[in-house]
């Protein structure tokens, strides 16, 4: 009867702290203050049970580090041309959440992130959920098939551009691929799944931060549905950074989608 009180009570928690961290960033997108009061309460009721503090201070050093971001998007480079040069300073930006993140490890004398090293490419892994499925295969078979998937899925929106556009754009696809699949994973498979493992374990710290990897995107002009599709997508990012034990396997993935996403003209318009 204990274990099974103590069970749900984790879970109760886990799932508290998933929405905590996911309506932070919804508000922080929204300029919603009143409910940002409604929020620091929350957080403070939350501050008060010692197991949840760490979680408190780390999500609130995320959030002075996306309120930055965000600012600095809205009020000095919104207006800034031509449109290729908008969107890399928009992903250079990113660096605003990499310092607050940072002092909290500092702070805390804890690594970087747990994830700074050479991947596993012969770890097993499950199909088609990487952390479950009907099948069984290594972290490189998967990530290989994986991105030809997507490189297939993505094929006719390419061609339908032309070599025209590919050679118009290949350094701004370039440029943008790195910068953004780099910052994004050290943020988001690095540094907050690293901070979220230790308190929550692997898989409630793939969903929290792949929540909130997708809902980030609004920022960027994409509507709430659309988020969705993001957050599926860094469900297997951080399923395979856990895998895998490196950011590696995501970051390349990661980057060869935003390639894609350039090359198929979804982000330059």
């Amino acid at each position: 009867m204990k274990e099974t009180l103590l069970f749900y009570s984790t879970v109760l928690r886990n799932i508290a702290s998933l929405f905590l961290f996911g309506t932070l960033i919804i508000i922080l997108q929204t300029n919603q203050y009143l409910l940002m009061s409604i929020w620091g309460i929350c957080a403070w009721l939350f501050f008060i049970n010692k197991s949840m503090r760490f979680f408190i201070v780390t999500t609130m050093a995320f959030g002075i580090g996306f309120f930055l971001y965000v600012y600095v998007n809205s009020h000095w480079i919104t207006d800034l041309n031509p449109e290729g040069m908008h969107i890399i300073l928009n992903r250079l930006s990113l660096i605003f959440l990499i310092l607050p993140l940072t002092a909290i490890s500092l702070i805390y004398k804890l690594p970087f992130m747990r994830y700074w090293q050479l991947p596993q490419w012969g770890e097993s892994v499950r199909v088609p959920f990487i952390l479950s499925g009907f099948h069984q295969t290594k972290v490189s078979a998967f990530l290989s098939i994986a991105m030809i998937i997507n490189l297939i899925a993505f094929m006719p929106f390419i061609v339908n551009n032309g070599w025209a556009y590919i050679q118009e754009i290949w350094q701004f696809m370039i440029i943008f691929s790195i910068i953004n699949s780099v910052l994004e994973e050290i943020i988001w498979r690095g540094m907050l799944l690293s901070r979220f493992s230790e308190h929550f374990g692997n898989r409630w710290a793939v969903m929290i931060t792949s929540i909130g990897f997708g809902l980030q995107h609004y920022s960027l002009g994409y509507s709430w549905g659309s988020c969705l599709v993001f957050t599926l997508g860094g469900l297997f990012f951080g399923a395979i950074t856990v895998k895998s034990k490196s950011i590696v396997p995501a970051v390349i993935w990661h980057m060869l989608i935003n390639a894609l996403m350039v090359l198929s003209g979804m982000i330059l318009k």
